[in-house]
């Protein structure tokens, strides 16, 4: 038997004792957050709230949720900003550039290492024919709780040479989320 995103949301949020969870508003939620200025490690989504669209879609609470809101982060995707405006941007399987990545949640590091290129692991979780510099976290998820920081710390290499390079870079994270929802008139 499947467990939908659903499920895994409303099991982690009551071992987490967030039982209220379950009331809130589902959705489908993407948040991203790029930096522009060149550079050979980034930490993304912390400093957010510094930030204003189009550089990141967060707003003042930055790299975390309100009380009642949380994310179940199903892709992790990375793109690299081609100027500091933040508006416009390539995909990193449009280049030669890989990722090298930990996502952090609270005090934890629960992803760590992970290396994002075209034909490199997040190959597995597509159909291969597009170049592809999303990861795909099939049937599992991570979920981000309400209130607790996160961020995405990154490097990025050419692809070829494994070589450092300094890039912009910007990283979005994509899934099933909570939203506050009241149940009442306001």
């Amino acid at each position: 038997m499947a467990i939908s995103a659903q499920d895994k949301m409303i099991y982690v949020a009551n071992k987490l004792g967030l039982s209220s969870l379950q009331n809130m508003q589902g959705s489908t939620r993407v948040i991203y957050d790029q930096q522009t200025t060149a550079a050979l490690e980034h930490t993304l989504f912390a400093g957010a709230a510094q930030r204003n669209f189009p550089l990141t879609n967060l707003g003042a609470n930055g790299n975390q949720f309100q009380v009642n809101e949380a994310l179940l982060v199903e892709q992790i995707g990375f793109f690299i900003p081609d100027a500091a405006d933040g508006e416009n941007y390539l995909g990193i399987g449009a280049t030669d550039i890989s990722v090298k990545f930990d996502l952090v949640i609270g005090n934890k590091t629960v992803m760590k290492d992970v290396v994002v290129e075209t034909g490199g692991q997040q190959a597995f979780y597509n159909d291969g024919a597009v170049p592809s510099s999303v990861l795909t976290l099939e049937g599992v998820g991570i979920l981000i709780p309400p209130q607790v920081e996160f961020y995405v710390r990154a490097s990025t290499f050419f692809r070829n040479s494994r070589i450092a390079s300094s890039q912009r870079l910007g990283c979005y994270l994509f899934g099933t989320s909570a939203l506050l929802n009241f149940n009442t008139t306001i």
